[in-house]
């Protein structure tokens, strides 16, 4: 399954959710970690710097922004595509992710998010590729997966998709001009699992910071 302009973390994640209830080809392997960001607009991290690590800094955050609960609250899907995309395709990105959004939102995801109930809607990038990297464009892939559930009603899963994002530097900042997504590759797991212990992930989360967000 693929979509043209869909955001990984909301595209897929409503996908995820609907089977829980029924250029140049440049990698870089070794380069440094991405460059962080400097400063937050709309629920978003911005300021990462015109550069090849920069640019993969931004699609991986950027993508990490979409993947969370807040994006549930009225008119925050929209704020952060306008945020982050390019004006001639924000209509386009919104368009796309905002029935995804309303599917979340209306199901028991969002039901149990509106109760107070603890969720667990978090995305993880594991790794990425730069595709191709120019005067202000690039293009990133992502490979990673989206955790999804809360304490009760949705046992917490692993969903993982694979993202190819294109990138204009504007303004002082990376903006979204293009991306989709898909499922997959998912590996298998191999580790022992005890009962419903997914739902310990809920409160263990709670206790845990993401690296890229560590001083």
């Amino acid at each position: 399954m693929r979509r043209a302009v869909a955001i990984a973390a909301v595209a897929l994640a409503a996908a995820a959710l609907g089977r829980l209830s029924a250029g140049a080809d440049e990698a870089s392997p070794s380069a440094a970690a991405p460059s962080g960001p400097s400063r937050e607009v709309a629920g978003v991290e911005f300021g990462y710097p015109d550069t090849r690590a920069g640019a993969a800094g931004a699609a991986a955050g950027y993508q990490r922004a979409f993947a969370d609960a807040a994006i549930l609250r009225p008119g925050a899907l929209r704020e952060r595509v306008e945020a982050v995309a390019t004006p001639d395709f924000a209509p386009r990105m919104l368009a796309a992710n905002a029935p995804g959004e309303r599917r979340l939102a209306a199901g028991p995801l969002g039901t149990g998010l509106r109760a107070g109930l603890p969720t667990l809607y978090t995305g993880v990038p594991v790794g990425y590729r730069l595709l191709s990297f120019a005067r202000r464009r690039a293009v990133v892939r992502i490979w990673g997966f989206t955790l999804i559930g809360n304490a009760a009603a949705i046992e917490p899963r692993a969903f993982f998709g694979t993202s190819r994002t294109a990138l204009i530097w504007s303004q002082g900042d990376w903006k979204i001009a293009a991306t989709s997504a898909a499922f997959g590759p998912t590996p298998r797991l191999a580790g022992p699992r005890q009962g419903e212990e997914g739902f310990a992930l809920v409160a263990l989360t709670k206790e845990l910071r993401p690296y890229a967000s560590a001083p």
